[in-house]
């Protein structure tokens, strides 16, 4: 499988009074084509700070990308120009957002705002716009496309306003797919068809998915690869039958242990003692120290580094200073 996405080094800046905040501090991970990766982490963790430099959209924030590459198809998007980046984005690179109510315009039809970028991209004629934006409602599965393409948004559920910011996010057919918390607002019953039709979609079209949620059971459902985020670092990276059945990290471990269990005998939560430090108060050594139920002297002074085993799965922790974590 080749490799789509190549994120290395990658650090993100907000800087207040002069002075660096890092939201995203040397991140580094790949996406191959087809797959489904999932970024996982609390919040703060800085998992929609990664997306949004991806997206080339992280200016408009106030930040700034200091160092690193973010390789699509082996081209780094960091150098691109903004009229360029405009070219990639909803083209190669399409984002799905947390709450669609925001994302879509209010006094533009679903049918004015999945034309235009059809146009505006695809140089399609209104005619030919207007066929395959009704071909794309149908495919998410409106049944009366042609009445949802003369409403406001503001007349759609919660359910169909994510279908429909899915079906613009597909238009152009892109290469990636992020989806950043894309289920959030939605009830269990609307989250289940959401999700499947992601993955069906995706799999037909063969686009690669990079799925931003703090939700492990949404990742068991869709997801191959799961990267778990803590402070804006990478502190473990894995398959979901990896990661499910023997996480290395102690945060993940954490995040595990966390999520209720509707079978067998009731059992009280276990819950990660303390919160996520903010950017500017980072602790000195692991920045899970604080939190850790597994922690030693060393941590208290000293920055684990990512390390990545043969069979290809990575973990910032002391725990694992062999090579073989086994």
């Amino acid at each position: 499988m080749s490799t789509l996405l190549e994120v290395q080094n990658l650090k993100t800046y907000f800087f207040r009074k002069k002075e660096p905040i890092p939201a995203v501090d040397g991140v580094d991970f790949s996406i191959n084509r087809g797959e489904t990766v999932a970024l996982v982490g609390e919040s703060g963790s800085g998992k929609s700070i990664t997306s949004l430099s991806i997206m080339g959209l992280i200016h408009g924030t106030g930040g700034k990308i200091m160092d690193g590459s973010i390789k699509l198809d082996g081209k780094d998007l960091v150098t691109y120009s903004e009229k360029e980046l405009c070219s990639i984005r909803g083209n190669d690179v399409s984002m799905i957002f947390q709450e669609p109510m925001t994302s879509l315009n209010p006094v533009l039809t679903i049918g004015e705002q999945i034309t235009e970028i059809l146009i505006y991209h695809k140089k399609l004629s209104k005619k030919e716009a207007v066929k395959k934006a009704v071909d794309l409602l149908k495919l998410v599965g409106f049944s009366r496309p042609e009445q949802i393409m003369k409403d406001y948004p503001h007349r759609l559920s919660g359910g169909m306003r994510q279908r429909v910011m899915i079906a613009i996010a597909l238009s152009c057919d892109p290469k990636l797919l992020i989806a950043d918390e894309p289920t959030t607002a939605l009830d269990v019953t609307i989250q289940a068809q959401v999700l499947t039709l992601m993955k069906d979609l995706c799999s037909t079209f063969g686009t690669s998915i990079l799925l931003i949620t703090h939700d492990l059971g949404v990742v068991s459902e869709v997801a191959d690869r799961v990267i778990v985020m803590y402070c804006g670092q990478v502190v473990e990276n894995g398959t979901v039958e990896e990661l499910f059945e023997q996480p290395l990290h102690p945060y993940t471990e954490g995040l595990l242990e966390s999520i209720p269990v509707i079978d067998g005998d009731i059992q009280p939560l276990t819950a990660i003692k303390g919160n996520v430090p903010a950017p500017d108060q980072l602790p000195a050594g692991c920045r899970f120290a604080p939190r850790c139920p597994q922690v030693k002297e060393r941590c208290l002074g000293e920055l684990p580094k990512l390390r990545t085993f043969e069979d290809g799965r990575s973990v910032r922790c002391f725990l694992y200073e062999e090579a073989d974590h086994t």
